[in-house]
């Protein structure tokens, strides 16, 4: 865009603009660096210096303010006082600019040195060196980056996956990174558990040991959970919440559900492995199917993924049942508590093993039926 350059700034001979051209790097080793005649120009902030598409048959160098080089509407880089600019275009017959360069700041000061100018120098040689020099300096510094943030990105998946499932993470992919994930109406097994009477430790024991003991027993759970194809929702104090979607297909739930109980039965086992002293902790687990509105919820400045509704409540009352709410049933209520609804899609085998049946007064959703080991 030589033609459409702004009014001249100054005078050349400004020792601002000769430290500028010194310092960028051009004229390194080079005895006549007038001969460039470069001259200055101003630019306002958002003016463009070149755009993508443009004859490349100058360069500049940034003499005050910074420069956005652009790829759209992504900045790339930016550059900054006694800086080189669109140089990498220059080498060659009828290249053209594919990156575009706008002034950054309210006032941007640069100077321009034509191409036929770098050509006609008798020193040429010693100033095409000096740009392939910048050129490598430049394309070092951009590998470093790269590989900065590759690492760096590589690090925020982990962190993600950290903190998210994948099931969520891939409603929220296609949903678009500038929208929340669409709500659904779902059919899903929900998973609620909590450790028993552990809390009783939390204010008595060193913030560490808790730390530790935490650690242990979500970790006990996690796995067989995503053993078996659940996703973890969150985790609540010493509480937990997963849930296994089942597929809009119609399929049968029936493997789902397996699964789930199948995960719970282990998740028992390994918590009941882990002991204070000689106490071993243990796990109660509530598990139910039916529909939820799943999608991210929260506020306008911050929400979650999860799944809501009176299903997901009734999963959450089943785990929470104590001997003091059973209405009809007799013997102790089992470690995992399954709804009828979720226990008539277990095989006849597994029916067998979740056999015993209670009558409970569950809290907010009144009379319920539970079926436990």
């Amino acid at each position: 865009m030589t033609d459409k350059l702004p009014v001249a700034a100054g005078n050349s001979c400004s020792s601002e603009y000769e430290e500028a051209l010194l310092l960028c790097g051009l004229v390194d080793d080079v005895q006549a660096p007038h001969l460039l005649e470069a001259r200055p120009y101003r630019y306002a902030e958002g003016e463009d210096i070149c755009r993508p598409g443009d004859p490349a048959h100058c360069l500049w160098i940034i003499v005050n303010g910074s420069v956005a080089v652009k790829l759209g509407d992504q900045t790339l880089f930016v550059r900054r006082r006694n800086e080189l600019i669109g140089e990498q275009h220059l080498p060659g017959n009828g290249y053209q600019r594919i990156y575009g360069l706008v002034a950054n700041e309210s006032t941007v000061e640069v100077l321009i040195i034509d191409k036929d100018k770098i050509s006609a120098h008798p020193e040429a040689g010693t100033i095409w060196r000096n740009i392939a020099k910048i050129i490598s300096i430049k394309l070092r510094d951009a590998s470093r980056k790269t590989a900065s943030l590759g690492r760096q990105l590589a690090d925020d998946t982990r962190i993600l996956h950290a903190y998210t499932n994948p099931y969520a993470l891939t409603r929220r992919l296609q949903s678009g990174g500038e929208h929340q994930a669409e709500y659904l109406v779902e059919r899903a097994v929900i998973w609620f558990s909590d450790v028993v009477n552990f809390s009783r430790y939390t204010l008595k024991a060193a913030p560490e040991r808790v730390a530790d003991i935490v650690q242990r027993f979500f970790n006990a759970q996690t796995e067989p959970i995503l053993e078996h194809g659940g996703h973890i929702d969150k985790f609540i104090g010493d509480g937990l919440m997963a849930f296994w979607v089942l597929p809009r297909s119609g399929e049968d739930a029936g493997q789902a559900c397996m699964d789930a109980v199948q995960a719970a039965e282990q998740s028992t086992a390994n918590v009941a492995a882990i002991k204070i002293g000689a106490e071993p902790l243990s796990l109660r687990i509530g598990l139910h199917i039916g529909l939820v509105v799943s999608g991210d919820f929260g506020s306008a400045t911050r929400h979650q993924f999860t799944l809501i509704g009176p299903e997901v409540n009734k999963a959450s009352r089943l785990e929470q049942v104590q001997a003091a709410d059973i209405i009809e049933g007799d013997g102790p209520l089992g470690a995992v508590r399954l709804s009828r609804e979720f226990w008539s899609e277990l095989s006849s085998a597994k029916q067998r093993v979740f056999r015993h049946r209670f009558l409970v007064q569950a809290k907010n959703i009144g009379e319920t039926e539970i079926l436990t080991n």
